[in-house]
């Protein structure tokens, strides 16, 4: 399943980023690749270079990439996810955040929290077309 929030403030998405980490703790997800992606201020090499980080870690590792000003909210794509293809989540240069997961809970989890946050989005399950969350 997919889901994706409407468009985000910085400040919002980076908000998200400890509720995104507490939910993949519940799922028993401990480990992440991280890969910069578009807009991210690295020369081309240093892009999609897969760095392995405990989900634990993950604020700090994003919150030093934007003191370094290697990742901009909104600006620039930053992907995580897990070793076993589980879960994904790209935090998008369209100052939206994208995650998808065999793991339907952390969808309803996810989608709850952002509708109670006024944020809106939609979802899809496989094979069906998007719908508003």
């Amino acid at each position: 399943m997919k889901c994706v929030t409407g468009p985000l403030t910085p400040a919002q998405l980076l908000g998200e980023i400890p509720e995104i980490v507490r939910l993949l703790e519940t799922c028993g997800i401990e480990n992440l690749v991280v890969e910069y992606g578009p807009g991210c201020k690295l020369e081309a090499g240093e892009m999609w270079k897969q760095v392995e980080i405990r989900s634990l870690d993950v604020v700090a590792f994003i919150q030093d990439s934007v003191d370094k000003g290697i990742f901009l909210p909104g600006q620039a794509d930053l992907m995580l996810q897990d070793r076993d293809g589980n879960f994904e989540c790209l935090l998008c240069r369209d100052s939206d955040i994208h995650l998808t997961t065999a793991d339907d809970g952390l969808i309803v989890e996810a989608t709850r929290r952002w509708m109670d946050k006024g944020y809106g989005g939609f979802r899809m399950a496989t094979g069906e077309d998007w719908q508003p969350i």
